[in-house]
């Protein structure tokens, strides 16, 4: 537990139906044994006009993704990616490489077809990432599939 502290940024993954393999960038208020209570960091409640504040089970939470990761790859088709859309990153895979953009497919999103593809610039995706606990810290390690150099 001693992994989590007040202030510290993490990632709340996203566990309930239309959020499914989603991350929303939040900020530690509170530790418990099972829980965190977090303020994330761009979800507002539309009835108060503040940034949303909730109790979070550990099991749907991660560490914030490091500024950089010292990754040498080019996003290809068939990459496992995350994109920033609706105020979080949504796990994807790339389908198609365009000049300026991908486009990624959404195998993990509830809700009817036009929601499953979308355009992206390069700059709103990087390669999805999962984290390992490590002794009392965290590991990184990035999920390739293809486009490796």
């Amino acid at each position: 537990m001693d992994k989590y502290k007040v202030g510290m940024r993490v990632e709340i993954v996203g566990h309930l139906d239309g959020f499914w393999n989603s991350y929303y960038g939040a900020k530690v208020l509170r530790v418990d044994r099972t829980k965190l209570r977090v303020r994330y960091e761009e979800l507002i409640d539309d009835d108060e006009g503040e940034y949303i504040v909730e109790d979070v089970d550990l099991k749907h939470i991660r560490p914030y993704l490091p500024e950089s990761l010292d990754i040498n790859y080019r996003l290809a088709v068939g990459d496992d990616v995350d994109v920033y859309d609706r105020d979080g990153w949504w796990r994807g895979e790339v389908v198609f490489e365009g000049d300026d953009e991908l486009i990624v497919y959404f195998p993990y999103m509830v809700g009817d077809d036009s929601e499953t593809f979308g355009t992206f610039p390069y700059n709103d995706i990087h390669i999805h990432q999962e984290v390992k606990h490590v002794g009392k810290g965290f590991a990184w390690s990035h999920v390739k599939i293809a486009g490796s150099m």
